[in-house]
């Protein structure tokens, strides 16, 4: 077999392809995301440049969702040093690449949900650095929170790991999200919840076990009175086809 420099494959790719997208084009729109400026996301959208993306599969479609999985993951670590929350945002990927890869067959639809992916992690990061209520002890318990959604998590458990009294972290915690740590928990978990719904096949008795809630029928009356709708109803209305 013939050995092949490095030097000498770069200049069999180059004779064979066409110039990729520029990186500053890129660079450009995950900074605009980071930043949380819209405006600035959509200009990066609508640049002109020579150049192409690469061909990620011979297939028009494979090709959408295969680049689906690389723009939606990098603008997902944007996001995250934009201020939101990882496991947030991580979710937010895995139920939208499920989306595109189980439900879409078109590439423009891919292209579109690439698009709106990125709006929404842009928008999200807007409104946190607009909310002005950063607070470093509020974003180690929601990170606690999210480490440990699946079980029952206990305020004065996790006050204790973060070192600082209960009663201040249920206050501080309430300035900032305008809400109870309580509350946010199970607004956190319904969330994650609701997108098992739509995009897994797990049974209601297995989601309510594995959210940690202590009967679906708690579960049930928390979801309906949540969302206005019980989890079945849901999952009818919202779940994969």
């Amino acid at each position: 077999m013939e050995y092949k420099s490095g030097e000498n494959i770069l200049n069999e790719i180059q004779e064979n392809t066409k110039w990729h997208n520029p990186y500053d084009q890129e660079l450009r729109e995950q900074e605009s995301i980071e930043r949380g400026d819209i405006d600035a996301l959509k200009r990066c959208w609508n640049e002109k440049y020579d150049g192409a993306i690469g061909t990620l599969a011979l297939d028009p479609l494979r090709h959408a969702k295969n680049l689906a999985v690389g723009v939606i993951t990098l603008s997902s670590r944007s996001a995250v040093r934009g201020g939101l929350n990882y496991e947030t945002v991580f979710s937010i990927v895995d139920a939208t690449i499920l989306k595109i890869e189980h439900q879409m067959t078109e590439p423009e639809q891919v292209i579109e949900a690439i698009h709106a992916a990125q709006l929404l992690f842009t928008q999200m990061v807007k409104e946190n650095k607009g909310a002005g209520h950063y607070n470093p002890i509020v974003s180690k318990a929601k990170d606690y929170i999210f480490k440990n959604i699946h079980g029952k998590i206990s305020v004065s458990d996790m006050a204790c790991r973060l070192g600082v009294n209960p009663d201040y972290l249920s206050h501080v915690f309430r300035q900032c999200e305008n809400k109870t740590v309580t509350q946010y928990i199970l607004d956190e978990k319904l969330k994650l919840c609701c997108n098992m719904l739509k995009y897994s096949d797990y049974g209601i008795s297995g989601i309510c076990a594995y959210f940690g809630f202590c009967s679906q029928s708690y579960f049930t009356k928390q979801f309906k009175k949540s969302l206005g709708i019980t989890p079945s109803k849901y999952r009818d209305k919202y779940g994969k086809k």
